[in-house]
């Protein structure tokens, strides 16, 4: 017997887990940085940061992370995950040039 119920979202409680998701992936991020930096594998400033908010970008743009018969689906679903790239990009960014 399938009993139907209606889910419903909280747009609150969804926000709130995707920014705690992204807050917890900067820092992995930033520690996994630090480590490199420290190896000397890689020289950890914001050069450096922007080198890799260039080479995601890319990535993303040359992807074909969702392929619908629209293309305008395609192109405003990329341009989110870009703005959203660059937000996080623009984050380490900030936080590296105020905690060398």
């Amino acid at each position: 017997m399938s009993e139907e119920r209606d889910v419903e979202l909280d747009a609150v409680a969804a926000v709130a887990r995707i920014t705690a998701l992204e807050m917890l992936v900067r820092q992995m991020m930033i520690v996994q940085l630090r480590i490199l930096d420290r190896m000397g594998e890689i020289k950890l400033d914001a050069d450096y940061i922007k080198g890799m908010a260039g080479a995601y970008a890319e990535k993303v743009d040359e992807s074909p992370i969702i392929d619908s018969e629209w293309p305008d689906v395609n192109y405003e679903f990329k341009v989110n995950v870009l703005h959203n790239l660059e937000r996080f990009f623009d984050e380490l960014e900030t936080h590296i040039r105020t905690n060398p």
